[in-house]
């Protein structure tokens, strides 16, 4: 919005000043024609002569007086305008922004595939109030060639990417216009909606959909210390994997010259990187809880940076026909456009895929692992890959170096993880490259200079914080609680063999009777389908909580626990067996008690549970409220791989929320 202010202050400045000089110029021809006229001669009398010949005496001293009064005129109104130049400038100057055209900026930004993000914008402002206006709809669109109706913000796909800064308060309208009559709400990934539980968007436990046709004001602050790389989606069915997404980007208060500037980043781009299906979302998961598709997951037809791909139509299943239309190599946009600068960039990538993982490299080139989930720091080392990121998971990367070792141009390489490929689909390609500069960018010379010799991979299952980084935290070797899981897809015969997502053994559905969110009921009228175990909650001296999250299935499950962040302390994958773990156990292989790293562990809000493995995660109980936890393959959690933790001073939950059913028919 500054920026909008200060592109109309420039322009007014530039027309006045225009308009002024033309007006004045104006002036001189006007000055020419009365001298002319005083040369003219008179048929008049004497009389007439003479006050001809004191007019040409008087016109001695007018003429100097004119232009003396041109010259103070033009003097007073340039004085005049610069008070708003000189605003401009000191506005400029106090922000250190570097000094490019907005017209340029938003030009670079539609002959570029990543999302510029602004963090000069908000890092030296105060606190304020941010409002967004969201209408929703669907229309048809063909991001990689193939059309397929998809969910717009405000006409966008993806939707509207939020830029604010700690301690802004977001004020956000979501209107539902569509004209399926389908509910919607949406999540804020990753924010901890402290005091604002009814707001986190989890439809079930906080609110009931936004019906078609009504508006929904979404209200809250973003924590102080919060900050970092996160993102919103829908949270209602599975129309996030129908494009209803965006990016939120929280930046952190800070002096230009000083914190901003410690990696030396001289820009910042926001990649959101997902598989994607032909079919829609409600379609495919018709199809997977069917027994049609035996419980096997299913297998994604492309995938999309920033809502766009390319998918070669020869490849599409003749059984399943398509409306395609080839994308050129030429007409794929690069991630970073006509990239002049010559520091190194911020990557912001999130994973806003349904199902799969990917890992992305650098063709050449390398980069270093900083931040996960938002802000947490990681002892990232220099890499030219990175994986696998899951769903809902995010990294943040400095890159520095995007030049080629060959004569081909260095492209950005994205590979989905094949773990929960069960089957083959002939017209996915899994591996793809985007290019990751424009052609007008690197000179033959530059490539011959940047060879690599060899790869160089980050696996983000390993990472930990720096040891360097304290939290603040002291991690004693046994949490004061723990809540064992275990989860598992499972095919019963009681329900018709169809595949359902399990914790414990709860399968989670939306309340029924009554159908109101849990956020609005006593425990005593919670049915048979919520698991929500209990947490006490003290203002005074906050639980350490433990969770370990069992797999017992073939491939990983990402999870995500809502309004609240964890540590990592232990992961295991088993190449045979359950590998499972539980305290409780006294013998076998699941009572063998891991090693917890309490010095330091990475701190997130989403984690892959290995496939026949389990997790170990510590969290501080200090956020009152009903949070949900679940996995984040969106076929799994709609399968009912989903449940809650209560944070209150009563296992009863007697105090409700009675505004958490306003949107409740």
């Amino acid at each position: 919005m500054e920026s909008g202010k200060n592109t109309r202050r420039r322009l007014s400045a530039t027309s006045t000043a225009t308009n002024d000089n033309e007006a004045s110029t104006e002036l001189l021809p006007r000055e020419r024609d009365r001298d002319d006229t005083s040369h003219e001669p008179s048929s008049s009398s004497n009389f007439g002569h003479q006050e001809d010949g004191s007019l040409r005496d008087s016109s001695k001293w007018l003429r100097p007086l004119g232009v003396l009064f041109l010259v103070l005129l033009l003097a007073a109104m340039a004085f005049s305008s610069f008070p708003t130049l000189s605003q401009l400038a000191t506005k400029s100057r106090a922000a250190d922004k570097p000094q490019t055209a907005i017209k340029d900026e938003d030009a670079s930004q539609q002959q570029m595939l990543g999302i510029q993000i602004h963090p000069y914008d908000h890092v030296s402002r105060p606190s304020k109030t941010i409002t967004h206006h969201w209408n929703i709809t669907s229309d048809y669109r063909s991001p990689d060639g193939i059309k397929k109706q998809v969910f717009l913000v405000n006409g966008q796909f993806p939707g509207p990417t939020i830029e604010c800064r700690s301690g802004d308060r977001l004020i956000i309208h979501v209107t539902n216009s569509l004209s399926s009559r389908e509910g919607v709400s949406i999540h804020w990934h990753g924010l901890h909606m402290r005091n604002a539980n009814s707001m986190d968007g989890a439809v079930g436990f906080t609110q009931c959909p936004i019906a078609s046709g009504t508006t929904f004001t979404y209200e809250f602050n973003v924590e102080k210390h919060q900050a970092g790389t996160f993102w919103w989606h829908a949270h209602s069915q599975v129309q996030r994997g129908d494009g209803m997404y965006g990016g939120l980007v929280v930046h952190k208060p800070s002096r230009i010259d000083s914190e901003l500037g410690v990696y030396g980043s001289e820009r910042e781009i926001l990649l959101m990187i997902g598989d994607w299906y032909h079919r829609t979302s409600s379609d495919v998961l018709s199809w997977y809880m069917s027994t049609r598709g035996f419980g096997n997951e299913p297998v994604p037809d492309s995938l999309l940076v920033n809502g766009a791909g390319k998918f070669i139509c020869s490849m599409a299943v003749p059984a399943r026909p398509v409306d395609c239309v080839d994308i050129r190599d030429e007409d794929v946009l690069s991630i970073l456009g006509h990239d002049k600068s010559t520091g190194p960039i911020r990557l912001r990538v999130i994973n806003v895929g349904s199902l799969a993982g990917f890992t992305i490299g650098l063709s050449s080139g390398n980069f270093t692992p900083l931040t996960v989930d938002g802000d947490f720091p990681i002892a990232g080392e220099l890499s030219n890959s990175l994986g696998v990121l899951y769903p809902g998971e995010r990294v943040d990367m400095l890159l520095h170096s995007v030049v080629s070792a060959s004569n081909d141009l260095p492209k950005l390489h994205i590979n989905l993880d094949p773990e929960n490929f069960k089957y083959p689909n002939p017209a996915m390609r899994p591996n793809q490259s985007f290019p990751l500069v424009s052609s007008a960018q690197v000179s033959s010379e530059e490539i011959k200079m940047h060879e690599i010799e060899q790869r160089m991979h980050f696996d983000l299952a390993t990472a930990t914080a720096p040891e360097t980084h304290d939290y603040g935290d002291h991690l004693e070797e046994v949490a004061e609680q723990t809540i064992l899981l275990y989860t598992k897809t499972q095919k019963l015969a009681k329900l018709s063999n169809h595949p359902t997502g399990f914790i414990n053994r709860t399968s989670w559905a939306p309340q029924t009777s009554p159908p109101f969110p849990l956020l609005s009921l006593p425990r005593n009228q919670w049915d048979a389908n919520q698991l929500v175990p209990w947490i006490p909650s003290s203002a005074e001296s906050p639980s350490w909580v433990e969770i370990i999250v069992n797999n017992l299935d073939d491939g990983a499950h990402p999870f995500h626990l809502h309004g609240n962040d964890f540590y990592v302390l232990a992961s295991h994958r088993s190449e045979h067996g359950w590998g499972s773990y539980s305290p409780y156990e006294t013998s076998g292989s699941s009572s063998i008690k891991p090693v917890l790293n309490l010095v330091n562990p990475v701190k997130k809000d989403t984690v892959s549970v290995p496939r026949r493995g389990y997790v170990v995660l510590r969290f501080r109980a200090d956020n009152p409220g009903i949070w949900m936890f679940h996995c984040h393959v969106l076929f799994h959690q709609a399968s009912g791989m989903a449940m809650g933790v209560l944070v209150d001073e009563n296992y009863e939950y007697s105090q409700v929320d009675p505004m958490a059913k306003l949107l409740c028919g």
